[in-house]
């Protein structure tokens, strides 16, 4: 705006069409944007088109006024342009000589910091020492529960809840542990008491759709026609009066390979075959239908093994175009269909002797457009279908890709932790759902904004490769490392306490989830130290036999070893499974925001995503 408001005045008196001054504008705009850094350069360039197209017109009008007002001095514009030039450097080396500072005072804190932890001292002095940071740490809990204050709009947030208001929007972020028993009623008393415009959480929507896949799908919304696959079908009535049915259809996870293909052929049932589950089972009914679509009932007659990716594949192998399958209730499901269990797949893999998925669309109809269908067919008249295949976001992931991440997944420990809980039927990411079904009651809107499984092991590999920037990453974190320390122990006014989010979350575990929690941990530090134990017996046996090492020093080397590499991968993994998550669900925040013109929002993350997010809320807005 300030910018515009230097320039305009020059166009106003220019008398030039609106075309043409809009070229002169985009022009003036361009030579000025030459003389400054390129950084600097988009972050006007976007201001500026900013200010051009988004403004209301009567702020543009005022902008234009103003600028007449200044016409009067004509030496005026250089000297403000010169102003708002030295004004702007001023800004930058301001905020290059404030990250040259935190990067001493980091410095100054790390030699402090683990000088003192490498420092030999008496048992009485060090626990004298924790008791006093313990005692410091409970007492600035108290005095933030009781003179913080959470919001301005009236009702009282929990402990575990942050308000953040940003760009006219007010952000409300509750911490969580997903193992938590307090965590769902947490969540639905914030969205109860704010009745936000949206609420997001910290999943992706084949997560999601494996939590819903938990509950019963009766008790489960049907899904908004918006991500649903319109279908339309055509049949010769009595009479020779034609049928028209339109219907909405849910996806398979795997329609997206044929987005944007248009299909459209006859529609084959096959009474003796009703569920498809006999490979080529449509051959012989439809040798003179060059392309058709095979129509199926869900599931099976006597118990039998039947996913939707095994009637896909029996489809493919008949020569279908897609497949047609009826559901048993006339509510469709609200995820995507064919999510199966590693298992599953496996079943089905060694049923059909392939990996891949399958090769032709799958729609499931309701059940009351799918029998008036099957009516049709049995009754020998002619019915069609067309339809253009969707595009969906949807992540896909092969067999063999979700067997190698399965393997990652329990090597890493993550696998067993969650594993061990799961078999005592602990309750996983009950807030999430919980967040759903509260937004579902009051009609907001309810949005996944974490990255999906592909993104996050692609992240997590590059993030593990040993390159010269991971390397000078791990290093200042390492740096870095006592100045977060010192904010996880006392956390400023307007963050999420973690220790005591933490502790207020771990107050409400049973008996039965602390043994699981107890023994998964466990099991998961079992599976890590052997696997650390491993490389790092490996690299000293290879330097024993080299000759760089005695045999007297191998434990002190392997020790060592393991030390250098926990260093290493400790901060690459944070960055990879915690600071990049928290930019990239940011990122969803802030379009999601200006794609629904939100003016509050609730957003359920865990308790380690909580304050990365509301630092890059206070640092960019939303």
């Amino acid at each position: 705006k300030h910018f515009l408001a230097q320039h305009m005045q020059s166009f106003r008196a220019s008398g030039l069409g609106p075309q043409e001054l809009c070229c002169s504008c985009l022009r003036r705009v361009c030579v000025a944007l030459r003389r400054k850094q390129q950084k600097c350069a988009r972050i006007l360039q976007r201001q500026v088109l900013y200010s051009k197209y988004m403004a209301p017109a009567e702020e543009r009008l005022q902008l234009l006024e103003n600028d007449s007002q200044a016409q009067e001095d004509p030496g005026k514009e250089s000297g403000e342009e010169s102003t708002t030039s030295d004004t702007e450097s001023t800004c930058l080396s301001r905020k290059r000589l404030r990250m040259l500072k935190g990067c001493f005072v980091d410095l100054a804190a790390s030699i402090v910091f683990w000088w003192a932890i490498s420092s030999d001292v008496s048992d009485a002095v060090f626990y004298g020492f924790l008791a006093g940071i313990v005692g410091a740490m409970t007492i600035w809990r108290i005095y933030r529960a009781y003179y913080e204050e959470k919001s301005h709009r009236g009702p009282d947030l929990p402990y575990t809840c942050a308000h953040l208001s940003a760009n006219d929007r007010d952000l409300f972020l509750v911490a969580t542990v997903h193992i938590s028993p307090r965590a769902p009623k947490d969540v639905e008393n914030v969205i109860h008491s704010i009745k936000p415009t949206v609420a997001m959480i910290e999943l992706d929507e084949e997560r999601l759709d494996r939590m819903r896949q938990v509950t019963r799908e009766s008790s489960a919304p049907a899904p908004p026609e918006a991500t649903l696959q319109p279908v339309a079908f055509k049949a010769l009535a009595d009479g020779n009066v034609e049928v028209e049915i339109n219907s909405f259809a849910q996806r398979a996870i795997w329609n997206s390979e044929a987005a944007g293909e248009h299909l459209c052929g006859q529609v084959v049932f096959r009474p003796e075959d009703e569920y498809g589950l006999e490979a080529e089972g449509h051959s012989t009914n439809s040798r003179d239908c060059r392309d058709f679509l095979a129509l199926v009932r869900r599931g099976s007659g006597n118990g039998e093994f039947a996913p939707f990716a095994l009637k896909a594949h029996n489809a493919a192998k008949s020569g279908a175009s897609a497949l047609l399958v009826v559901n048993s209730e006339d509510k469709l499901p609200m995820g995507r269909i064919g999510v199966a269990t590693l298992w599953s797949e496996l079943r089905i893999a060694f049923t059909i002797r392939k990996c891949s998925l399958p090769s032709l669309p799958v729609l499931l109809l309701n059940q009351q457009h799918g029998e008036q269908l099957v009516q049709l067919c049995q009754s020998g008249r002619s019915v069609t279908a067309e339809f253009t295949v969707k595009p969906d976001p949807y992540p896909r992931r092969s067999l063999p890709k979700k067997l190698c991440q399965g393997c990652a997944l329990i090597l890493s420990g993550i696998g067993v932790l969650y594993g061990v809980i799961q078999c005592f039927a602990v309750e996983v990411g009950g807030e999430f759902l919980a967040a759903e079904s509260v937004a579902r009651e009051l009609g907001i809107r309810c949005i996944c904004i974490d990255v999906d499984l592909n993104r996050f092991w692609s992240r997590l590999g590059w993030a593990l490769l040993p390159t010269p920037c991971n390397l000078l990453d791990s290093c200042l974190s390492w740096v870095a490392f006592p100045r977060v320390f010192f904010q996880f122990l006392f956390p400023p006014f307007g963050s999420i306490d973690t220790v005591g989010t933490t502790i207020l979350h771990g107050a409400s575990f049973s008996l039965k989830t602390w043994v699981a929690f107890i023994l998964a941990g466990l099991c998961a530090s079992f599976i890590t130290n052997g696997l650390l134990r491993l490389l790092g017996s490996g690299m000293e046996a290879g330097a024993e036999e080299a000759g760089v090492i005695g045999h007297d020093d191998r434990d002190e080397v392997q020790a060592y070893i393991m030390l250098a590499v926990e260093m290493y991968m400790l901060p690459q993994i944070y960055l990879a499974v915690a600071a990049s998550r928290d930019e990239a669900m940011y990122q969803s925040m802030v379009r999601k925001s200006k794609e629904f013109a939100a003016e509050s929002l609730v957003v359920v993350v865990g308790a380690g995503h909580a304050n990365g997010i509301l630092q890059r809320v206070r640092q960019s807005g939303l």
